[in-house]
């Protein structure tokens, strides 16, 4: 579970920081927030509810912290991480049918491993 009282909260005080600290430019941090809760959106929308509303309000508080230009990198390896460590599974799922199956899941830790990867690499 993603907490709408951590993330809402937090895209708030990563776009008042940004003003006062003025880092960066605000368009950086608004198009971060905006887009990546957009695109977010959208693939929430195209999975038909798997990709969860903690998920989106999540990416938005991502972006409103690194903004859009980093933002979408997190974004973007976040699912190439979360395939590579699907694929395995399914693959097992396949070849032994008895065993339980997986059907879902959670995107938070890829999140928060690429996050914390283009951190590092960005600063």
């Amino acid at each position: 579970m993603i907490y709408d009282w951590v993330t809402l909260p937090g895209t708030l005080v990563f776009l008042v920081l940004h003003l006062i600290v003025k880092d960066i430019s605000m368009l950086e941090p608004f198009a971060g927030a905006a887009g990546l809760g957009l695109i977010a959106l959208l693939v929430a929308v195209i999975s038909k509810g798997q990709f969860g509303g903690g998920d989106i309000k999540l990416f938005m508080m991502i972006g409103a912290c690194l903004g859009w230009s980093i933002g979408i990198w997190v974004f973007m390896l976040a699912f190439l991480a979360a395939a590579f460590f699907a694929w395995p599974i399914l693959l097992l799922q396949k070849l032994s049918p008895k065993k339980r199956k997986v059907r879902e899941l959670p995107m938070a830790p890829f999140i928060a491993f690429s996050t914390i990867f283009m951190v590092s690499l960005a600063y």
